[in-house]
């Protein structure tokens, strides 16, 4: 089975780590995998070099899009000409530049899918990534699918065109779920629910050393994950007498604001901004026993951008670590009763009243650490979750016209589908 996956910018750039394990799993099942982002150059995480050697690496535009988009057009202007047709009338205002800047390589990429014999294509983002999916695989005539994730759905960006075309749109979460299915504008399509799922370790963290009480945060300093409450939460247990510690892995646009902050109220010695790590340098970190507990308290932006379920408290959890968030998008989907602490979003007392309740009970601490780690083996694990994306993916390709379908032996290669 060849499969293509589109990405922002993935394998590079270090914000679309939870997309790497997708494609390890989908080679460790025996598929061949391709990968194409949108742009991306800066290689953060630790790759392999198989997935670097699929990995489709051009700039947006250059003159080898241009060359190839021009060979496409040639080969096949009717179907080209109707994806334009569809950004045109379809598009908002607002997002028909972007749409527009994907088109010469969504036809670039449609001659690569043709010449690698690409048998579907699969898109992370129901933005402008599932614009330039879209594109490839109309002209490509191969089916496609989307995993949409939160803020790209707030967007909004030709979600019925793409509905009508794909084969499947995986939502991550029932909140997601439910604004595709308003956005959709089809009673008959709807949106599957399929959960990211991670990799779990053999066993949970160790113990932390006895000393300070310490968490773990992982995600970019950006407004929706709640680092100014975290901070002012920090403070808050300082005055209560407990000295907690917390390492911050992720860059974003709010960190000087941030360190100016923890330098205001007199926290800058009890948080360690780590900056942008690669998803296993942020994993073996997760689970290396240094941690007490896992932390996110993420809040609704003003743009109105919230979470999925985010990926670094599913694997705090397989970690065995309890966590600290709140029921922002999805979470509440994620941390179940007795996995860890919800608080209400914007509640910097509650959040430092959490810390001080799991540092003063090791035993609930522990309890809950289990619970969380059952959690994400029970529901969460990764190969469960792309067993069933790749029958989601298989029956999309037997369902298509015969001159289009796989062919038996890439069929006779699917793994067993679990659930």
């Amino acid at each position: 089975m060849k499969l293509l996956y589109v990405t922002r910018e993935a394998p590079y750039g270090d914000n679309e780590g939870f997309i790497l394990p997708e494609i390890d799993s989908h080679i460790q099942a025996g598929w061949d995998v391709f990968v194409c982002p949108l742009d991306g150059r800066r290689l953060v995480h630790r790759i392999q070099q198989n997935v670097l050697d699929r990995t489709l690496t051009k700039l947006l535009i250059s003159p080898s899009i241009c060359m190839g988009a021009i060979a496409q057009f040639i080969s096949t202007p009717r179907l080209a000409l109707d994806t334009l047709w569809k950004l045109v009338a379809h598009s908002r205002i607002t997002l028909l530049p972007r749409n527009l800047a994907v088109w010469p390589k969504g036809l670039w990429l449609a001659r690569q899918v043709r010449l690698l014999n690409i048998q579907h294509i699969h898109a992370h983002w129901i933005a402008v990534p599932a614009t330039m999916g879209f594109i490839a695989a109309s002209v490509a005539e191969v089916p496609f699918s989307i995993t949409a994730h939160r803020y790209d759905i707030a967007q909004g960006n030709l979600i019925p065109t793409k509905f009508e075309a794909a084969s499947f749109i995986r939502a991550i979460d029932e909140g997601g779920a439910s604004e595709l299915a308003v956005q959709s504008g089809s009673e008959e399509r709807r949106p599957i629910i399929l959960r990211m799922g991670v990799d779990i370790p053999e066993q949970p963290a160790p113990s932390p050393p006895e000393g300070t009480f310490r968490g773990i945060v992982g995600a970019r300093l950006a407004e929706k994950k709640g680092y100014s409450y975290l901070l002012d939460a920090i403070a808050l247990a300082k005055q209560k007498g407990l000295s907690v510690h917390i390492d911050a892995f992720g860059d974003g646009p709010l960190e000087d604001e941030l360190r100016r902050k923890a330098d205001r109220i007199g926290i800058s010695d009890l948080i360690t901004w780590r900056g942008s790590v690669g998803h296993e340098t942020l994993l073996e970190r997760i689970r290396s026993g240094d941690y007490h507990f896992g932390v996110l308290p993420s809040v609704t932006a003003r743009d109105g951008d919230k979470e999925g379920i985010p990926v670094f408290l599913m694997e705090a959890m397989a970690a065995g670590l309890p966590v600290i968030s709140t029921p922002n998008g999805g979470i509440r989907e994620l941390v179940a009763p007795g996995t860890g602490i919800l608080v209400e979003e914007r509640d910097s007392e509650a959040i430092a009243a959490a810390m001080i309740r799991l540092a003063h009970n090791p035993s609930e601490r522990r309890d809950m650490g289990e619970q969380a780690r059952t959690r994400i083996i029970t529901d969460f694990s990764i190969e469960a979750r792309m067993n069933q994306l790749r029958s989601l993916i298989a029956q999309s390709i037997a369902s298509r016209s015969p001159q289009r379908r796989a062919s038996p032996n890439a069929r006779a290669e699917l793994p067993k589908v679990i659930g």
